[in-house]
């Protein structure tokens, strides 16, 4: 298959698993996620949801979740390092720690970061956050090349993988994971 040909391919099976609802929230251990609203300032783009809101739970926590900035900076020799800040605020009964991890995927199909890859293998955590707390924290992938890099500006995806750091104070805690995944704007990687 010519390279063109399979470029398009890819793009339109991005395309039509974003339409298809894709952005909502999934999880596993019977964890459920659903936007809840887009944040103020939401520009009305359908196509571009970073501002959107995911709700997490499963039974036993409950987190909201959203993305403050995705930003990025250059390295030497010419990779980039994408910045993505999140605020977490536990909207449950039960206390929770949170750890997670970012990928990135390109309109290429190119991933980059991930689950024991992001912020150099170790991810973003939360301290113990308590019922009606939130708690913000910085998660990086690394992006290797320029060209690798200019590719996200055709269009990128942004999956958080969240996983529950058992607190020392509560024995036969479950660890539980959820994710999001958030549609990009391009303007993030100029």
């Amino acid at each position: 298959m010519k390279p063109g040909i399979l470029c398009l391919c890819v793009l339109a099976c991005i395309g039509l698993l974003l339409v298809a609802g894709c952005t909502s929230g999934t999880g596993r251990n019977g964890a459920t996620g659903t936007a809840v609203s887009p944040a103020a300032g939401t520009s009305g783009q359908a196509a571009i949801d970073q501002d959107r809101v995911f709700s997490l739970s499963n039974g036993t926590y409950a987190f909201n979740v959203s993305i403050d900035e995705v930003s990025a900076t250059a390295l030497p020799p010419g990779g980039h390092q994408v910045n993505i800040f999140t605020t977490l605020v536990n909207t449950g009964k039960t206390p929770v720690q949170l750890r997670w991890f970012s990928t990135l995927t390109g309109a290429d199909g190119r991933s980059f970061g991930g689950v024991g890859v992001s912020h150099g293998g170790y991810g973003a955590e939360t301290d113990p956050d308590w019922p009606g707390i939130s708690a913000s924290g910085r998660d990086y992938v690394t992006i290797a090349s320029d060209q690798e890099y200019q590719a996200l500006k055709n269009g990128a995806v942004l999956r958080i993988d969240f996983f529950t750091v058992p607190l020392a104070s509560r024995t036969g805690q479950i660890p539980a994971s959820f994710s999001a995944t958030w549609t990009l704007d391009p303007a993030d990687f100029t």
